[in-house]
């Protein structure tokens, strides 16, 4: 599992086969069939190494907008640190003990501070799904080029262009420049966790709030 994910990490989920991980091994095509029965067998075993690396703060966050931030900012961190990661989950249904072992522990936080358990689900995996289509985003853009060229294709491309027909775009181009950074998944993700938690426990807090003196 650790040369898969080293390959997958330095060459992209495509260059993961059973001949190239042998070669980096340097061992026999089927000595690799001793410890997984296919390709699917590998990448499910391989998005689970993966995931494993993923660093919680501690302590854990028991407020539910500071741990679903937190989670979101944990999951980036794990991808950015394997990008094949979110191409493995934009491609295949995963579901294993490890995603089980994390939900159960946002789980216990969420539903003690008032979140019903299937709310709690839907707002963890919001967060999941916004990160990981964030990093694969991002990915392309600031990760496997410097941010700086990325900001200089913006320049570049509007250089060629007419300025009288796109004024409001040429006073943007820094902005557009920092799109796939991390101030713009902070962005999203604290705009997302807020309307999460105010829809899934607000209401909950009116239920229970004390009836306005007569």
């Amino acid at each position: 599992m650790e040369a898969a994910l080293a390959l997958v990490d330095a060459q992209g989920v495509e260059a993961l086969s059973m001949p190239a991980l042998a070669a980096r091994l340097d061992c026999g095509v089927m000595t690799l069939y001793g410890y997984v029965d296919s390709k699917d067998d590998l990448l499910q075993a391989l998005w689970q190494r993966g995931l494993a690396d993923t660093r919680w703060p501690e302590p854990l966050p028991q407020d539910a907008a500071d741990l679903l931030l937190a989670w979101g900012r944990a999951l980036r961190q794990t991808l950015l640190r394997h990008p094949s990661l979110a191409a493995i989950f934009l491609s295949r249904a995963v579901v294993g003990p490890v995603i089980f072992y994390g939900m159960e522990t946002m789980l216990r936080v969420l539903t003690a501070v008032g979140y019903a358990a299937g709310a709690a689900v839907h707002a963890i995996y919001a967060v999941n799904t916004y990160t990981i289509g964030f990093v694969a985003w991002e990915a392309p853009r600031t990760l496997r080029q410097p941010q700086a060229r990325y900001a200089a294709s913006w320049r570049q491309v509007y250089a060629g262009l007419a300025p009288d027909e796109f004024p409001l775009s040429g006073t943007v181009l820094a902005d557009l420049g920092e799109v796939a950074g991390e101030a713009q998944f902070e962005l999203g993700l604290t705009a997302l966790v807020a309307g999460l938690v105010a829809r899934d426990l607000a209401p909950q807090a009116g239920r229970h709030a004390s009836p306005p003196a007569r």
